[in-house]
């Protein structure tokens, strides 16, 4: 097949790619910096932003299916119109146009805004006007409406992915930095009580997107992705034993919890869904999962003081 990667010189885009490009795919990649990518006989890039309608139309030419990852983590109203609304509307018409088989767009957890369920399945309320960033979960929120509604009528069948926190080779996230740092200086890891979230191995979502290019996706489809639930206070032991450090791990009871309001949440996505249509199951067990979120903080901790 031949696939377009938007944004695929970002964090997820550059695994996705050499392993599209391992199966035998062609792929176009649209991205403002695509020389990073490097070469190959299957693969073409196309320097832009979604935004502009001409690097889409060459970008989407002849294509099969998007993966559609390009997005800005702004919470300007004005910017993510400008920019990533933009773009998603000239996507979707460049998709109706080409006659795609699927349309794979990667939305966000965030849509969610704040859990009030446990666990958060794709019919829990959308509260976008709660989420940390309420701007960017009103434009995700925006983007997938309009996605659904395209594959509604004349536009493209179309999967969208709501995750919580990706992770691959390296795990990135402010919070977790601050607390390897914490580490290493050897004060306390304070974690709120029975909060974490639900991380996604990128081993996970490229594997969910061969099961997508398999489907003969008909409709408009929600889907909850995951690769299992960890708690912050078993990250801080992955980045205690990364470390090396003797520091201790302070539990705070969310009632008393003071420090950064996005770990004060149980992000636990209900997959049940994707496990049904498509066949999804994680490629890790739990205890595979939590080796594998113990590399990527041990490559990002050695990134880091390199």
């Amino acid at each position: 097949m031949r696939l377009l990667v938007t944004g695929g010189n970002g964090s997820i885009g550059r695994e996705l790619v050499p392993a599209l490009l391992t199966r035998g795919h062609e792929v176009v990649v649209l991205d403002r910096e695509v020389k990073a990518l490097g070469d190959h006989p299957r693969l073409r890039r196309v320097p832009g932003g979604v935004e502009d309608p001409a690097a889409v139309a060459e970008a989407t030419r002849g294509v099969d299916a998007i993966v559609h990852l390009a997005w800005s983590f702004a919470d300007d109203p004005a910017y993510l119109v400008e920019h990533d609304l933009r773009g998603h509307l000239h996507l979707l018409e460049a998709a109706r146009r080409e006659q795609v088989r699927c349309f794979v767009y990667t939305s966000t957890a965030v849509v969610y805004g704040k859990p009030i369920r446990q666990p958060v399945d794709e019919d829990h309320p959308l509260l976008v006007l709660a989420a940390r960033k309420p701007a960017y979960g009103i434009a995700k929120e925006f983007a997938e409406k309009i996605t659904l509604l395209a594959a509604q009528t004349d536009g493209p069948p179309a999967a969208i992915l709501r995750f919580w926190w990706a992770f691959g080779q390296e795990i990135g996230g402010r919070h977790l930095r601050e607390l390897l740092g914490a580490a290493a200086a050897g004060e306390p890891l304070a974690v709120p009580a029975d909060c974490g979230g639900s991380f996604l191995s990128l081993d996970d979502f490229i594997h969910t997107i061969d099961l997508l290019l398999g489907t003969d996706l008909r409709v408009g489809r929600v889907f909850n992705l995951a690769s299992g639930y960890v708690t912050w206070k078993e990250i801080a032991r992955l980045i205690l034993d990364v470390t090396g450090s003797t520091a201790p791990i302070r539990v705070v009871p969310r009632a008393e919890w003071t420090g950064a309001a996005f770990l004060a949440d149980r992000w636990e996505l209900d997959d049940r869904r994707i496990r049904t249509e498509l066949g999804f199951k994680p490629t890790r067990d739990p205890a595979g999962l939590r080796q594998a979120l113990r590399d990527a903080i041990a490559a990002t901790w050695k990134s880091l003081r390199t």
